[in-house]
């Protein structure tokens, strides 16, 4: 059997990586706009590293650009919203965008 290398993470796992809830993820699942696979016969979502990267693209244009859930999918599709970089784990300000933070690092 062959060993599985990608990891996937459950919904709550998901959720604190993105820095929504577990309700947000799945709203979005139901819009079409993130599509976690499905695991056996309990249909456990399993969000890939893509998955959580689009999620986090979701949630900047929702929360920093004000873009409504039904023209995120034509911004992700105009390639509007590229990588957004993340802070690191410990910060306290979970999935939220670098670039505020990185301003602040750069000395003057």
């Amino acid at each position: 059997m062959k060993q599985q290398t990608n990891p996937f993470f459950t919904v709550s796992v998901a959720s604190s990586l993105v820095g929504v809830t577990p309700q947000t993820l799945r709203k979005w699942e139901q819009h079409g706009l993130i599509y976690p696979i499905r695991e056996g016969r309990s249909r456990r979502r399993l969000y890939s590293w893509q998955d959580i990267e689009r999620a986090q693209q979701i949630r900047y244009l929702v929360i920093r650009k004000h873009v409504l859930l039904r023209d995120v999918r034509m911004q992700l599709r105009l390639g509007a919203v590229r990588k957004v970089p993340t802070l690191a784990r410990g910060d306290g300000r979970r999935g939220a965008p670098l670039i505020p933070r990185l301003a602040l690092a750069i000395p003057r």
